[in-house]
């Protein structure tokens, strides 16, 4: 693990191209020895996204952030990510395909900019851009090509209509959502539906609630879900989105072994071990303190729902 994160901090770029995956912009790396997708940085630490639980772009350092709490919440189950600041004029620009090479621009005279390609990329105001010729990132490792995932909709997925409630949102006290997912066959067996508590719980946790799909590896019934995509987190330190905790409030079941993490983690515990983790990226300081002081407290929340009712320990 050392040798990856290391190797997506130091090792040279060799080719960057646009991936138009998703919605959010983003570059795909080629390094000497592995394939890396770059987050460039859209805000600053302090910046605080209002509005909408899902609003905002992407937070590199958000990403950085989450894949440490996961492998801490020891649900390790994300692609490794590190912080990277490249000079775009030097490291990218000499190697980037034609399709993203035309994209690049410089604005107010000397921070240079590239728009790249996916949904949401449409003028020069969607562009990210670097101070100066420098800009900050997250490296996240892209998995090797014999490694094949199987996309799936998220049970609990929002609607993004603030005029439609999802099924999820709508149950009342005649209908138990969760017992109609417990009767869907991929959910009945296995430990997917365990995974997806785990999962949000994790999501709460950083403040993600952009949860619409999950990845599995393919044909594998028995597959663990892959956190991807976590860098809608860390958006706004003194606000909780609680519907994110919908799969274990309705499900009233936890794995045993992350309910007792979770105990290990409270009274400040895990923020002490993050804060120490984070404070070795190239990157640091990676959260402020504002941030660090919500993990804590949604910690409690989450504790606290499962010390006033009764949970099924499996």
């Amino acid at each position: 693990l050392g040798y990856i994160l290391h190797e997506l901090t130091k090792s040279s770029i060799t080719r960057a191209d646009v991936l138009k995956k998703g919605t959010q912009l983003k570059l795909l790396i080629k390094l000497n020895n592995l394939t890396a997708v770059f987050k460039p940085m859209r805000y600053s630490r302090n910046y605080s996204v209002n509005g909408l639980p899902y609003e905002g772009y992407d937070r590199h350092n958000g990403e950085i952030a989450s894949y440490h709490i996961s492998r801490i919440l020891n649900m390790k189950r994300a692609p490794p990510v590190v912080g990277r600041l490249i000079d775009l004029r030097l490291e990218i620009i000499p190697v980037a395909t034609r399709r993203l090479k035309k994209t690049f621009f410089v604005k107010n005279g000397t921070n240079t900019c590239f728009l790249g390609e996916c949904l949401y990329c449409k003028t020069k105001s969607d562009a990210a851009c670097g101070i100066g010729n420098f800009m900050e990132g997250a490296m996240v490792l892209w998995l090797p090509g014999n490694y094949t995932l199987e996309k799936f909709r998220h049970p609990w997925s929002r609607t993004y209509n603030i005029n439609k409630k999802a099924k999820w949102e709508a149950q009342n006290n005649e209908v138990n959502y969760c017992n109609i997912i417990k009767d869907v066959p991929r959910y009945k067996t296995g430990p997917l539906l365990l995974d997806i508590i785990d999962t949000c719980l994790f999501d709460y946790i950083i403040g993600n609630a952009d949860r619409h799909h999950y990845e599995r590896f393919y044909g594998d019934n028995n597959s663990m879900l892959i956190l991807l995509d976590n860098a809608k987190s860390f958006g706004n330190p003194n606000f909780d989105e609680e519907s994110i905790l919908a799969p274990l409030l309705q499900c009233k079941i936890i794995r045993k072994t992350t309910a007792e993490r979770l105990a290990i983690l409270k009274q400040g515990t895990l923020t002490r071990i993050l804060k120490a983790v984070l404070a070795s990226d190239p990157l640091a300081p990676i959260l402020t303190n504002h941030h660090l002081v919500a993990v804590n407290r949604r910690l409690d929340n989450i504790l606290f729902y499962l010390s006033v009712d009764e949970y099924k320990y499996v």
